[in-house]
């Protein structure tokens, strides 16, 4: 009695907080101002052609390679699984290149003098988006002698080493990314920054990319502490994410009692250089501890539940931006967790190629709902404490980040500032609206699902937006149905 009474003062009290506006059961950093690259930077309507080449108001990235092959294209998958990639002539995972970025803050071209001037070491990366014929890329800025990080801050985003150039293909609007991450920035304590480029890759226009912060430590980033010397307790960043792409894969509670499917947890931080076996074995154990708590019967309980583990904040606005955009992997795969090591576990968005049915082998709809099926959300939404707390912090968002309106006018704004980039894009990349160069590899399966012109796809993503809104407003209260008694006592007693 005791027990039922503790809890139900613990949801009054979570619940008059979230009242106020947002969900703040665990004190946690507040969203930073969002700034969104569109609204603060040079406009294109006085940028025109340019003899030499071509102007432009977005920053340029220009990538030398010096005649060198680019590794990392997928190539096949080993007998065990293993992806198969490319490597660069000395059998290494990257190549040396020349960086420069042009961003005059107006009106840029590649005769300019660059900005930022660096040695890069660079990589294919991404997963599926490897086959693509627009590819994306790992980049790691080097001081010339060839190891030490040589940090730079680039287009306003703050100074690092590590950088992704996301090229966007499958999403044929180029927006997804770049309004994902923004609309998170206004909700979470963390988003990746994310700016518009144009890629200039051996002196030939590569059209439209996306530069985005990955998922690492680093000021402006995830403000982690450094692991002590000697000292195994560490923090730490996880990647849930296939089995196969693992480099340190953590054999934690939900992997190895084969309930994570065919995904499993990466360590990402600490990184190779700096992980030990203590560290991963207390990674692993932080980790398990948590699960064993979510699949046990004392869950819910307020003293020894998952409460004590979870910044519940951040479990629910990241459960609710994926499913909002229905990023249908997310808490499967492209799914990074972080946690100080003086803090709880936390939640950092990742990958909207996918979202707004844009899955290349199947339609995702408006309807429905997805991150049920993820590992630790199957067992969060058995809290009906956690799900009061979700459909309040929606109600909550519909007014504001996830306003219709709001969105729909930020997609608009976005889609004009990018101007005429957009067909310069299109001048590399038109065969991505040529469905007589159609293959399961690089299109939207089946054929009938993709979009034969920039506007069309613009307009498909706007109307998916709409829809699942609107969807969400009418049943949201439905995730009522996962934290039912009966529903509850089959998951936790198979």
């Amino acid at each position: 009695m005791r027990n039922r009474f503790t809890r139900i003062m613990f949801l009054l009290t979570v619940l008059a907080l979230a009242s106020g506006g947002a969900l703040t059961i665990v004190a946690g950093d507040p969203p930073a101002i969002r700034e969104y690259q569109h609204r603060m930077a040079a406009q294109p309507d006085s940028v025109t052609g340019d003899e030499e080449g071509f102007l432009t108001h977005l920053p340029i990235i220009s990538i030398k390679t010096n005649g060198q092959d680019v590794p990392g294209e997928r190539i096949g998958d080993d007998v065990d699984g293993t992806r198969l990639y490319t490597l660069s002539e000395e059998g290494g995972a990257r190549i040396t290149v020349d960086l420069a970025v042009y961003d005059s803050g107006g009106v840029n071209r590649v005769s300019d003098s660059p900005k930022v001037s660096s040695q890069a070491r660079i990589r294919y990366r991404g997963n599926y988006s490897r086959w693509f014929y627009k590819k994306s890329y790992a980049v790691s800025l080097i001081r010339n002698d060839g190891t030490t990080p040589n940090p730079h801050t680039i287009s306003g985003l703050p100074s690092h080493d590590e950088w992704v150039l996301h090229g966007p293909w499958i999403d044929r609007t180029l927006l997804r990314n770049y309004l994902a991450y923004n609309v998170a920035g206004e909700i979470m304590s963390y988003a990746p920054g994310a700016r518009f480029v144009e890629l200039v890759l051996d002196g030939e226009h590569h059209g439209i990319y996306v530069l985005v912060e990955p998922i690492t430590r680093g000021a402006g980033r995830l403000s982690l502490r450094k692991p002590d010397d000697g000292k195994d307790v560490t923090s730490f960043i996880v990647r849930w994410d296939r089995a196969t792409k693992s480099d340190q894969r953590l054999d934690n509670f939900l992997f190895y009692t084969y309930r994570s499917d065919l995904s499993a947890l990466d360590v990402r931080y600490p990184g190779k250089q700096n992980i030990t076996p203590g560290r991963m074995d207390y990674i692993e154990r932080t980790i398990s501890q948590v699960e064993r708590t979510l699949y046990s019967a004392d869950m819910k309980d307020p003293r020894k539940g998952y409460y004590q583990y979870l910044d519940l904040e951040s479990f629910a606005q990241y459960f609710l931006i994926n499913e909002f955009f229905r990023n249908v992997d997310a808490g499967r795969y492209s799914t990074f967790l972080y946690k100080d090591v003086r803090g709880k576990v936390k939640l950092v968005v990742w990958d909207f190629d996918n979202a707004g049915n844009n899955y290349i082998d199947r339609s995702w709809t408006e309807a429905g709902f997805s991150m049920q099926n993820a590992p630790w959300f199957s067992a969060l939404l058995m809290d009906d404490l956690f799900v009061d707390l979700l459909i309040k912090e929606y109600r909550t968002l519909r007014s504001g980040a996830l306003n219709e309106d709001y969105l729909l006018r930020t997609i608009d704004e976005t889609v004009a500032y990018l101007g005429n980039a957009v067909d310069r894009n299109y001048e590399k990349w038109g065969r991505a609206f040529d469905m007589t160069d159609y293959n399961g590899l690089d299109y939207l399966i089946p054929v009938q699902r993709n979009y034969t012109s920039y506007d069309e796809s613009v307009q498909q993503f706007k109307g998916f937006i709409v829809a699942r809104g609107r969807w969400l407003d009418d049943h949201i209260e439905t995730l009522r149905q996962y934290s039912q008694d009966s529903k509850t006592t089959t998951i936790l007693n198979p």
